[in-house]
C-alpha cells in the first residue's frame, strides 16, 4: 500500500511538472508572439516600467515629465550632459520574435538643439553581442537619417567584424520643437524571408529598403530609444565642451505585428546621388539592387564644439563590455544571441510552441488515463 502510494505521488509530481512546464512554455511564447499589440506604453503611469533594459554610461538622465511642445500628458526626458564622459542615455523594449511589425512612436526635439555634424542616434534595433544595430534612426546635423547593417550566409558566424554590407538613406529636414510622428514597417529578414523598411514621417512616406536588414540570430532585434552620441566617448577623444546637455522626448511607443506582405514595398528607384556604402562583400554575400537612397545626399550643418565625426560617424559596435543593465528586473537582459545554423529557422518560437505543445499533450494524456486505470482498479475492487 505504501509504495502504490509513493509511486502515484511521483506520477502526481511528474505530471504537475510537465503541466506546469508545457503550460509556461506555450503562453510564455505565445502571449508575446501571437499578440497584435506586443508592446504599447504612452508613460502615464509616470515612469518606464515597461522597458526591461536600460543603458546609461555617463551621469545622463532618464525621467517622466509633462510633455513639451503643446502635447498633453506625460513623455519620458533624455538627457545628456556635454560632460567628457556622458554619451548613451536609452531604454529599450523587450524582444519579440521574428516577423512583420509597425514600430510607432513620437518623439521631440527642442528648438535649442544644437546642431552636430556627426550622428546622434535616437533609435536603433539592435541584435546580439558583437554586432552593429540593423537599423539606426540618427540625426545629423538638420538631416533625419536611417541607417541599416545585416550579414547574410556563412558570414553571420563572425561578428567581431564590421557588418558586410551598410546603406544610409537621408529622410529629409528636421523640424526642431514639433512632435514627430514615426513609424516604421519592418519585416525583419531572415535565410527564407526578404527583409524590408517602410518608414513614415507624420504620415508621409520617407524612406524604404528592400533586402536584409538583420543578422538572422535566434531573436530579432529589440528597439532601444534616447540619446547615443559615440563620439562624444571619451576613449575617442572627446572632451567636455561646456555645452547645454542633449535632451530628447519620446511618447507613445507602440509595436503592433502586421500582414508579412505589408511591409514590402517596390524596390524604390535610386536618384543620381544616391549612394550605398559598404565593406567587401563576403563569399555569398551581396548587395541587393533596390538598398539605395532614394534621397539626396546628406546636408550637415557647423559642428557644436567638441564634434569631432570620423569617416563613418562612429556607429556604435555592441561589443558585450557595456551590457544594459535591467530597468526592472534586476538582472542583465542584454541580447546576447547567438547566429542561427544556416539551414536552421528563423525563430525558435515555433521549436518553443512544439515542445510546450508535446509536453502539454503527454500530461493530459497521463492524466486521462490514470484517472481511467484508478476507475478502473477501484471497480475491481468493489466487484471483490
Amino acid at each position: 500500500m505504501f509504495h502504490r502510494y509513493s509511486r502515484r505521488r511521483r506520477v502526481g509530481a511528474g505530471l504537475a511538472a510537465m503541466l506546469v512546464v508545457g503550460l509556461g512554455a506555450t503562453e510564455a511564447v505565445a502571449e508575446r508572439a501571437l499578440t497584435s499589440v506586443p508592446f504599447k506604453d504612452g508613460f502615464e503611469s509616470g515612469t518606464t516600467a515597461a522597458f526591461p533594459r536600460k543603458g546609461v554610461d555617463g551621469t545622463g538622465v532618464v525621467s517622466v515629465t509633462a510633455a513639451p511642445g503643446g502635447n498633453g500628458g506625460k513623455a519620458v526626458r533624455f538627457a545628456m550632459p556635454d560632460d567628457g564622459k556622458s554619451y548613451r542615455t536609452e531604454i529599450a523594449t523587450a524582444r519579440v520574435p521574428y516577423g512583420s511589425y509597425r514600430y510607432t512612436f513620437r518623439n521631440y526635439l527642442p528648438v535649442d538643439w544644437i546642431r552636430y555634424d556627426a550622428q546622434t542616434i535616437v533609435s536603433q534595433w539592435h541584435g546580439g553581442a558583437g554586432t552593429y544595430p540593423a537599423v539606426v534612426l540618427a540625426v545629423k546635423g538638420d538631416r533625419w537619417v536611417m541607417i541599416v547593417h545585416w550579414k547574410t550566409g556563412a558570414d553571420t558566424t563572425d561578428e567581431s567584424k564590421r557588418p558586410a554590407n551598410e546603406v544610409k538613406y537621408d529622410l529629409g529636414p528636421v523640424r526642431f520643437g514639433h512632435w514627430n510622428q514615426w513609424s516604421f514597417d519592418i519585416t525583419w529578414s531572415t535565410a527564407k524571408t526578404t527583409g524590408s523598411i517602410t518608414a513614415r514621417l507624420d504620415g508621409a512616406q520617407v524612406g524604404s529598403h528592400r533586402g536584409p536588414n538583420s543578422y538572422h540570430q535566434d531573436t530579432a532585434p529589440y528597439h532601444k530609444i534616447g540619446l547615443y552620441r559615440p563620439n562624444w566617448q571619451a576613449k575617442k577623444g572627446h572632451k567636455a565642451g561646456g555645452t547645454p546637455a542633449v535632451v530628447n522626448y519620446y511618447d507613445d511607443v507602440t509595436i503592433t505585428a502586421i500582414a508579412p506582405g505589408a511591409a514590402a514595398p517596390p524596390p524604390a528607384a535610386p536618384t543620381p546621388s544616391a549612394t550605398v556604402t559598404s565593406a567587401p562583400e563576403p563569399s555569398g554575400a551581396s548587395v541587393p539592387p533596390s538598398a539605395q537612397a532614394s534621397t539626396s545626399a546628406l546636408a550637415t550643418a557647423p559642428a557644436a564644439p567638441g564634434s569631432k565625426p570620423d569617416a563613418e560617424d562612429a556607429i556604435p559596435l555592441d561589443d558585450g563590455s557595456a551590457k544594459d543593465t535591467a530597468n526592472v528586473t534586476g538582472k542583465d537582459t542584454a541580447n546576447d544571441a547567438t547566429p542561427l545554423a544556416a539551414s536552421g529557422a528563423s525563430s525558435r518560437t515555433p521549436l518553443v510552441l512544439a515542445f510546450g505543445g508535446v509536453l502539454l499533450a503527454a500530461g493530459l494524456f497521463i492524466l486521462f488515463r490514470s484517472r481511467a486505470m484508478g476507475a478502473l482498479r477501484r471497480a475491481d475492487s468493489r466487484r471483490r
